[in-house]
């Protein structure tokens, strides 16, 4: 169907702004939380620690990217909402199991992974699901969803250094996670427009039917040039980007 361009699209609109803010807003933050993390589990003179910790981080903003393909693939079977659900779900679940943990080890699991794949769960889908309702206007929709990501970048870390300094950084993360079950809310907005790929095969309701390897991942797209160029391009151009945000702080 022709994209509605507005109407429900703007509550969507805000759901996906909300969600590009909750997820890099925490993530872009981490190197409040390393500084806490340092201070809460040892020495911060204590290089090995240092290293440990900063892992951490560096393991959960890596895992948002790096569960990208597998989540791309999840939303076209299943569709926007679903997948941005149960991903908010899981990154609340991490986020939450974070704030109980006594050493730094287990932080590896719970917000290395747990939390950070449930994050790029819900983030993927709140791009797609704008295509459903815009075409000439997503640009400017697009414009308006990642500045959510800029915004709570700028403010969450005085948010935090408040929150740190009054009631440590378990409780902290226990906040926060106020910011992912908006987001789990959030998820419901995303009524789908395009039907997904299972729904497109015509399989019965409730069973699960193997669909062919090209309806899940076509390659025939690395045959244009300068989508090649584009798809080696920017993660080359992004090695590195994220580092000064676990170390800046220190």
């Amino acid at each position: 169907p022709e994209p509605p361009e507005g109407g429900w699209g703007w509550v969507v609109m805000l759901a996906a702004m909300w969600c590009n803010g909750a997820v890099f807003g925490i993530q872009n933050s981490c190197g409040v939380l390393f500084v806490s993390m340092l201070r809460l589990f040892g020495d911060s003179e204590d290089k090995q620690l240092v290293f440990k910790t900063a892992w951490v981080s560096s393991l959960s903003m890596g895992m948002v990217f790096f569960c990208s393909p597998i989540v791309s693939i999840f939303t076209d079977l299943f569709g926007c909402r679903k997948v941005a659900v149960v991903g908010a779900a899981v990154g609340l679940a991490g986020l939450l199991s974070s704030s109980f943990v006594s050493t730094i080890e287990p932080l590896y699991f719970t917000y290395g992974i747990l939390f950070a794949c449930g994050c790029s769960f819900a983030y993927q889908p709140s791009l797609v699901i704008l295509g459903h309702y815009f075409k000439k206007r997503l640009g400017l929709v697009n414009g308006i969803v990642t500045a959510g990501s800029s915004l709570f970048t700028v403010t969450l870390p005085f948010l935090l250094r408040v929150l740190l300094d009054s009631i440590d950084l378990l409780n902290t993360l226990r906040v926060l996670c106020i910011l992912m079950f908006i987001l789990f809310l959030a998820g419901f907005t995303y009524k789908p427009l395009i039907p997904n790929t299972k729904d497109k095969e015509g399989g019965k309701k409730g069973k699960f039917k193997l669909l062919p390897e090209k309806k899940i991942c076509n390659f025939s797209v690395f045959k244009v040039l300068s989508y090649r160029i584009w798809a080696f391009g920017i993660p080359a151009a992004l090695f590195g980007y994220f580092v000064p945000y676990v170390h800046l702080v220190s």
